[in-house]
């Protein structure tokens, strides 16, 4: 079993906790408050944790230059409403993870006692990988929902600039006696993370399905697909998919529509504005036995249709975390040339 869902191969590995540490050090030298820091590192290195590399730490360098650019507040203070059942946390333009801990928790705290929880986010960073968020709601026996408005860096048909959003989607479950179902996905061909990876590595090409080029053409350079659009999933599929995210994530917002303001060329939006729905089981089924049985009844049942290579979303990233944890979180020869031109800029010594 490989450790990573995108294996590397010239890879020197870290400790996840010194990883973490670095990784916070790193923006409390941009004047990022110590708990806003705390858990923007501890969900990067999470990600990186579960395999899912192009939203761990590397996003670390972007996000600083979202911090130096002033578009991300250091010091911001977000904050929470309640207004006709639903849940509505302000960001205060800070950076993403620490607004969605702020916002899951309230969820979590009102689901204790409320079957159903719904919540609107506005005025965040980038939130990274979605289903990663999710885990400490069904690490409380919940099943969550969230999905977050991007920039408009997808082509709708016949287009040749970006018109929508990929706007991303995960949803996460607990299932009984195994890890949990975890389930995240943008609604592009891929995750532009993937673009940015391949031209940051010095892949020569990309799959002609992912992006177009600025003249609106399919391309396999990944450079030029930086400066175009990127291609929906499953064509007209993943449009729709995007177009009830826009609603959710948009709409609820309540304020006039205003053309999201593009990421930089690493592609982390700083005003970002995203849709949180937990439900508990335990308060929303017949029973909560009843739930617990049906999920691992369910799971049993599609792993054994599979043969001896079963597995369901979120198993592989589950397993990838153990082995991570063991062994040290792999990082790459151009990541690390990034990283060590950080540790340079903000003072904070990287220690491989």
């Amino acid at each position: 079993m490989t450790d990573s869902l995108n294996p590397l191969t010239d890879a020197v590995r870290m400790p996840a906790a010194a990883l973490q540490a670095w990784a916070a050090g790193v923006l409390q030298a941009f004047d990022v408050s110590a708990c806003h820091a705390q858990a923007t590192a501890q969900a990067l290195v999470r990600t990186s944790l579960r395999g899912v590399d192009t939203h761990g730490v590397a996003r670390l360098p972007p996000y600083v230059q979202r911090i130096r650019e002033g578009t991300i507040h250091t010091r911001a203070k977000p904050s929470l409403q309640e207004r006709n059942g639903l849940l509505r946390c302000h960001g205060d333009h800070a950076l993403g993870q620490p607004v969605l801990e702020l916002a899951l928790q309230a969820c979590l705290d009102r689901a204790a006692s409320q079957a159903v929880v719904a919540c609107h986010i506005e005025a965040c960073g980038h939130l990274g990988a979605l289903g990663v968020l999710l885990l400490p709601a069904v690490e409380q026996g919940c099943m969550a929902l969230l999905c977050q408005r991007t920039p408009s860096i997808m082509a709708m048909p016949g287009a040749t600039r970006p018109a929508l959003g990929n706007n991303p989607i995960a949803f996460a479950a607990p299932v009984a006696g195994r890890p949990p179902l975890v389930f995240d996905m943008a609604l592009s061909a891929v995750a532009r993370g993937a673009v940015l990876a391949a031209a940051r590595d010095g892949h020569a090409q990309i799959p002609p399905h992912w992006a177009l080029d600025e003249h609106g053409h399919p391309t396999t350079d990944p450079h030029a697909a930086l400066q175009g659009a990127m291609q929906p999933m499953a064509g007209h599929k993943g449009l729709g998919l995007a177009m009830v995210v826009e609603c959710l994530a948009g709409a609820l917002g309540g304020g006039l529509f205003q053309p999201a303001v593009p990421g930089s060329a690493e592609g982390s939006a700083a005003n970002a504005c995203a849709f949180l729905l937990v439900i508990n089981p335990a308060l929303a089924a017949p029973s909560p036995q009843g739930f617990d049985n049906y999920m691992a009844n369910w799971i049993t049942g599609l792993l054994a249709a599979q043969g001896t290579q079963g597995r369901y979303p979120g198993l592989r990233q589950h397993e990838c975390e153990l082995q991570r944890r063991a062994e040290g979180i792999p990082l790459s020869s151009a990541l690390i040339n990034e990283l060590q031109a950080l540790a340079r800029l903000s003072g904070v010594a990287l220690a491989l």
